[in-house]
């Protein structure tokens, strides 16, 4: 990029003359001058004035070679730049979460990440699935972390886990001594009649939570209250570990929920209830060896978290 004509016009102010510039660049005297008159023509002023037999730059020649340096310098850094992304040293990672997965991500995930990579530009949005999703298509998001029930064909999935809609109950609940084990569930189970009465902490119905919630009770036409209605889900099970009602929720994990402890899981007897929690990311999209590697910490991480809350019983009854 504009190599030949910097170097031909900083050889002329150089040497003073045609014929010396010529010679010091290996080219004949005619090519360099139809050079000079093409490049004046095209830029519609003069680069040079001759005073006493010299050619001198005018004061456009000089701005000429001035701007043509300031290129050469952003050359090089895009040049550096681009060779940093390469390597993963530079770039930049937009990563969508839904709220509930925020404490974990923030907690396990991002700080081994900038640790490795302390000069990729990360920013962490927190969104609905659904809004997730429509980012993730429009390519405004390089990777989100959803619940799946039905995989979309432009996106690219990397399961996490296997998961399933639950129920989340003080762990004083009467419901609790209502559950039984049933081979398909992974926690004791109720039948969604045995829902009956209970109050409920519910999400707004934008929700898919809220939207699964409905399709169990109204589904089955269960009757029930409403205790209290939250606009996030860990407000909500904030509001369960205070024994103010029960909620529907998917099986996050509970570490990072206060009054956790108090926290039980029921699975719901009835069919529809799994997902898969997953890393999506747009087919055909060009991944930063950045934005694998945090694909990959988050999944190890993940499956760590899980080990970790098993082990000191979480989900005990």
């Amino acid at each position: 990029m504009l190599n030949r004509e910097y170097e031909y016009v900083a050889a002329i102010a150089q040497e003073g003359t045609l014929s010396g510039a010529a010679a010091q660049l290996g080219v004949s005297q005619p090519a360099l001058t139809r050079f000079l008159k093409k490049e004046e023509a095209e830029l519609g002023t003069a680069l040079f004035q001759r005073i006493n037999s010299r050619m001198v730059l005018t004061y456009a020649g000089e701005c000429y070679l001035d701007y043509i340096e300031q290129i050469f310098s952003l050359q090089k850094r895009m040049m550096a730049t681009l060779r940093d992304i390469a390597k993963a040293d530079l770039g930049r990672l937009r990563v969508g979460i839904t709220g509930i997965r925020r404490p974990f991500t923030i907690f396990s995930v991002i700080p081994q990440f900038k640790q490795k990579y302390p000069d990729v530009d990360l920013t962490l949005s927190e969104c609905a699935s659904d809004d997730l999703e429509r980012m993730l298509e429009e390519l405004t998001l390089d990777c989100i972390a959803v619940n799946v029930t039905k995989r979309r064909d432009e996106f690219e999935y990397i399961p996490i886990a296997q998961e399933e809609y639950v129920l989340a109950v003080h762990k004083d609940d009467p419901l609790l001594k209502k559950a039984k084990k049933v081979d398909r569930c992974k926690y004791p189970a109720v039948k969604p009649q045995q829902l009956a009465n209970s109050s409920f902490i519910m999400l707004s119905r934008h929700h898919r939570i809220r939207q699964f919630a409905d399709s169990i009770l109204e589904g089955n036409k269960v009757p029930y209250h409403v205790s209290m209605t939250s606009r996030n889900l860990d407000s909500a099970l904030e509001a369960v570990a205070n024994n103010l009602g029960c909620a529907f929720t998917p099986e996050i994990q509970l570490a990072y929920i206060r009054g956790s402890k108090d926290i039980r899981y029921l699975s719901i007897d009835t069919p529809g209830t799994a997902y898969q929690f997953c890393l999506a990311y747009r087919r055909g999209a060009y991944l930063q060896p950045c934005t694998k590697d945090f694909m990959e910490m988050f999944r190890t991480a993940f499956q760590q978290q899980n080990t970790r809350e098993l082990s000191e019983g979480f989900y005990d009854e």
